[in-house]
């Protein structure tokens, strides 16, 4: 192999790998999307046609154990595909294993700041089993949209 090859393959291999990680989308980067994803179907479809969709693996608001989650800034939950159970109740006194109340702090930082993240322990749906999760959660009108993952 003549050197003017070798030079070529090793640029290619130096700019393709250079680029790889730029190109891979990181957790956080994804629940972000997600959730601007989600807001701009929120503000389309309005409130109801939004969290049925929200709940339709097909319609591209779940993948695996990341799902979109609406509040109010009453810290009700008023959209949650993977609990069902806790859509209308109010959450400003549920707390994770450790006691942090993360209801309450998603709404705090949708009303301060207009979107940040939150670390709390919830239940992972793909395992059944108690994880630290991490969400993404930004305001839209009267609601906290979030989405996250489990580390």
């Amino acid at each position: 192999m003549t050197l003017q090859k070798l030079l070529a393959i090793a640029t290619l291999a130096a700019v393709g790998g250079a680029s790889a990680p730029a190109v891979l989308a990181t957790p956080e980067d994804s629940a972000r999307q997600l959730v601007k994803k989600a807001i701009g179907h929120l503000k389309a479809s309005g409130l109801q046609q939004a969290c049925a969709d929200f709940g339709d693996p097909a319609k591209g608001y779940m993948a695996g154990a990341s799902y979109v989650f609406i509040q109010d800034m009453h810290v009700k939950m008023v959209c949650n595909p993977s609990n069902p159970r806790i859509v209308g109740k109010d959450l400003a006194e549920l707390k994770d294993a450790n006691g942090f109340a993360f209801s309450r702090e998603m709404v705090r930082i949708a009303s301060t700041a207009g979107s940040g993240w939150v670390e709390y322990k919830w239940i992972n749906p793909a395992t059944g089993q108690l994880q630290q999760k991490k969400s993404y959660v930004e305001r839209s009108d009267d609601y906290v949209v979030g989405a996250g993952f489990y580390k």
